[in-house]
């Protein structure tokens, strides 16, 4: 990539590291649960408590955050960012109180959306011109995956260490406090007061849009379509392929606990990076995602077809997985091509993100329920059967709104090349 020197590595890694650690330290509960729940002598509906806090108030959090990013330096908006997780993570290491623990889990929704995640968007944007888009994106989502792994097994190391598992979570949080405030520093002396600026940008920086100017831009809403059909794919490649291993294919929850290790964790690591370099290949990113839905489209009939063949159902899944990974670590790497200018990339996140990530409230009591009713009824599979129906008519709109970005991405040139003897 142009112009990716130490400096630019130091703002990437800063970047990466900041969502790395958002994205972690309020969801720990999911990898350490027990711990969690003793840690704080909570039941299971007040860890799931801490859950709805931290979803409701990220959710309301992304037009706050797309406004925040437009108006204020990527550098404060960090620091801000940092500063208060070092802070929060702190009173939850030392916290005994319930009420205390609902408020620092709202806190963590909101600065790490509001302060922190169009900010982080603008900023990544930024680092690599139009070529290099999904290569930046996709290697941002790898390093994230990187420093959560490595903050991971360094939190299951104070788990061995300690006396007791609650013990041990705190340590972890402490150890996490640590983290967030070494980025703090890593941040103070390495990002710049001026925020980055695309290296084949022709835009210029005293350019400022509006929410009405990012609601009549047609490629932010062909941008939505395409980020929530992807982020579907996602939400079921990664949260119920583990289960359907068990569940159907009747394999071990240890194996299938191993395979979900590779799914959260390998395999995000090689989407990333592997990606992004594949996506760039594509001179049209709307004939990569086509692509791309295609072949989840492909995989998923496969997979419902095959689930008496144990050994080619577990290797459907993981590819499902990893296609799945792939468009979501470069889906935002698009919005060159849609058409959304760089100065609008703060409000537009923002709009995006609240929109594409609604589903988040919706789909998961909706495959519930139909997988309670399939069980009651003596055959999950149906269950599974109808959440694999659902994934591929997300992925049918996927491939209808990859074409229009694909449309879109075309009409934009030809309409640069009408204007350019007008400029000579």
């Amino acid at each position: 990539m142009k112009n990716f020197n130490l400096k630019t590595f130091m703002i990437f890694l800063v970047l990466s590291a900041s969502v790395a650690l958002a994205y972690q330290i309020p969801f720990l509960r999911y990898t350490f649960y027990d711990q969690f729940a003793a840690a704080y002598q909570l039941n299971n509906v007040q860890v799931s408590l801490t859950a709805s806090a931290v979803s409701f108030t990220q959710t309301l959090s992304y037009p706050i955050g797309g406004i925040f990013a437009d108006r204020f330096s990527l550098r404060s908006l960090i620091l801000i960012t940092l500063a208060a997780f070092t802070v929060i993570t702190l009173v939850f290491a030392l916290t005994t109180h319930f009420l205390v623990i609902m408020v620092i889990h709202v806190l963590y929704g909101f600065f790490g959306i509001a302060t922190l995640w169009s900010a982080y968007l603008n900023g990544i944007r930024n680092l690599a011109d139009e070529e290099n888009q999904s290569k930046i994106f996709g290697s941002s989502e790898a390093t994230r995956g990187i420093i959560q792994t490595v903050i991971g097994f360094a939190i299951l190391g104070t788990l061995g260490m300690a006396g007791n598992p609650a013990d041990g979570f705190k340590y972890g949080l402490f150890f996490a406090t640590a983290v967030c405030g070494f980025f703090f520093i890593l941040a103070f002396f390495f990002l710049p007061k001026e925020n980055p600026k695309a290296p084949d940008s022709e835009e210029t920086s005293d350019v400022r849009y509006t929410y009405g100017d990012v609601l009549k831009n047609k490629g932010v809403w062909i941008t939505i379509l395409v980020l929530m059909c992807a982020y579907l794919s996602w939400t079921i490649g990664n949260n119920y392929m583990t289960t359907y291993t068990v569940q159907v294919l009747n394999i071990s929850p240890s194996t299938a606990s191993m395979l979900g290790i590779v799914r959260s964790n390998i395999i995000v690591l090689m989407a990333g990076f592997i990606g992004g370099f594949v996506l760039d290949k594509f001179t049209y990113k709307g004939k990569g995602f086509i692509v791309f839905f295609i072949t989840v489209v492909a995989f998923t009939v496969a997979l419902a077809a095959s689930s008496s063949i144990v050994g080619l159902s577990i290797v459907l899944t993981l590819v499902i997985a990893f296609i799945a990974n792939v468009m979501k670590s470069t889906y935002w790497s698009i919005m060159d091509q849609a058409g959304i200018p760089l100065n609008m990339t703060a409000l537009a996140t923002g709009i995006i993100s609240f929109i594409i990530f609604i589903p988040d409230f919706l789909i998961g009591p909706i495959f519930g329920k139909w997988l309670d009713d399939a069980a009651a009824a003596g055959n999950i599979a149906t269950g599974f059967n109808r959440i694999f129906i659902f994934l591929i008519v997300a992925s049918i709109i996927g491939i209808v709104s990859a074409y229009l970005l694909l449309k879109r991405t075309k009409e934009l040139e030809a309409k640069k090349l009408q204007t350019i003897p007008e400029n000579q």
